[in-house]
């Protein structure tokens, strides 16, 4: 619907004219900065944008610019350091949160790429030693045990590598885009955590996705299609909480590599597992 044009209309006129009223055009002083926006549509089309360390926001104990989950890392890099291999920050861990109150000349970059490669620049005190480089940069540690992600902070150092390690971006960028359980401290509260226990309709999705998956594990592709052998098809959730069944969080795993899951050890003293391996050597599957 077009708006009529209030200054020019004879009707209202009119009506001023009786109430003895006069028009006046309202003038403000406001202006729309359209750079927010530009930003935004850049981080949008290249997955990443520079920004001023006051536009990064924490909410649900993860980084957000303009209301989208993101990442940061620092993309001005020294090049003396650069072989110790600098990280992206998933939150305000001890290591850049000294940084963002110190506010440093370093350019702070929000991302939304999920390739694990960035874009840097090397220095050597003022001068640039390479420009524009595209690298692969891996996981801040420090933002790993704020977060407690995957349960990290209880786990052995060959547990914590290892999350680490296979530390996959599109996965994350799942899961806490779709965070509902959070108090706005970023921690979960004695009354609104759900339970650590399975829901309710997981038996059918437990299903779904080992139709889904053909029975196939993720970790070593053992295929436990035949009827007899889907019992040893398990559903793993990989943030350990049973109640999570959103489906970036869980996959399909023999019983065998479920059992090397971390807290997944007491599955190796089943029968099934047993009836599993013995199965296994003799090349039945």
């Amino acid at each position: 619907m077009k708006l009529i044009n209030f200054y020019s209309s004879k009707r209202l006129n009119s009506l001023l004219e009786e109430m003895g009223a006069e028009l006046k055009k309202i003038k403000s002083t406001n202006a729309w900065d359209n750079i927010t926006d530009s930003k935004l549509a850049e981080l949008l089309k290249k997955g990443e944008v520079e920004v001023s360390v006051d536009e990064i926001l924490t909410k649900d104990g993860v980084f957000e610019y303009k209301g989208r989950k993101v990442i940061v890392y620092i993309r001005d890099q020294y090049a003396k350091y650069h072989t110790r291999g600098y990280k992206f920050h998933l939150t305000k861990c001890t290591a850049i949160n000294n940084a963002f109150q110190n506010k440093r000349n370093s350019r702070y970059v929000v991302s939304l790429r999920t390739d694990g490669n960035f874009k840097i620049n090397l220095l050597d005190d003022d001068q640039i030693v390479q420009k524009d480089l595209i690298e692969p940069m891996k996981v801040c540690k420090y933002c790993l045990g704020q977060l407690d992600y995957k349960k990290y902070k209880s786990m052995f150092n060959k547990e914590k590598n290892k999350i680490c390690n296979e530390f996959n971006l599109e996965e994350f960028f799942s899961m806490y885009n779709h965070i509902t359980n959070l108090n706005p401290n970023g921690y979960r509260s004695s009354t609104n955590a759900p339970l650590n226990i399975y829901n309710k309709g997981f038996k059918n999705i437990s299903k779904s996705i080992r139709e889904n998956k053909d029975f196939k594990c993720n970790d070593c592709g053992v295929d436990m299609s035949k009827k007899e052998h889907r019992k040893f098809s398990h559903v793993h959730h990989k943030d350990a909480d049973k109640s999570n069944d959103n489906p970036a969080n869980l996959e399909v795993l023999c019983i065998e590599c479920h059992s090397n899951q971390p807290g997944h050890n007491r599955l190796k003293y089943s029968n099934d597992f047993r009836s599993f391996i013995s199965k296994k050597s003799k090349g039945e599957f």
